[in-house]
């Protein structure tokens, strides 16, 4: 005769087979990406990096001085890729009742200074869908250099 499993006895078996197919899936793992910016042969210096998975969750990071990034906290998956980098000389303030500097002495406003380094990216870049940019990061930590053209 045999004996029916009951009661917590069931409840623990179908928890072992659940953690075991997790474990073997990869889930709960995370990915931490790190690369470098360039476009052509010149590293972009300003602006960030966004990944956009599959279930439409956006992960961003800046750019630092030398074109490196680094997102961490990434689910493994599939992403598509954009890089936004605006001229820096004509960022606003956040600050909330921030009032524009005086007038130089020759009573026109000051021009923002051209931020060295700087240079545009074509337009398509900044979007996800037109960009062609693509990757799949596996858990753990990945390289991935972004090329843009």
């Amino acid at each position: 005769m045999r004996k029916q499993i009951t009661g917590p006895m069931r409840g623990i078996g179908g928890m072992l087979i659940a953690m075991l197919l997790a474990a073997l899936g990869g889930c709960g793992k995370s990915t931490t990406v790190t690369g470098k910016v360039t476009y052509g042969d010149r590293a972009v210096t300003y602006g960030s990096v966004v990944l956009v998975g599959s279930d439409k969750t956006a992960h961003s990071a800046a750019i630092e001085p030398d074109g490196s990034y680094t997102i961490e906290g990434l689910l493994p998956g599939t992403f598509s890729v954009a890089v936004i980098s605006r001229d820096p000389s004509k960022g606003r303030s956040v600050l909330r009742n921030h009032k524009p500097d005086p007038p130089s002495h020759a009573g026109r406003p000051r021009q923002a200074a051209s931020t060295n380094g700087w240079f545009p990216l074509p337009a398509r870049c900044e979007s996800p869908l037109n960009s062609g940019l693509r990757c799949t990061l596996n858990a753990g930590h990945v390289t991935y250099d972004i090329d843009l053209k």
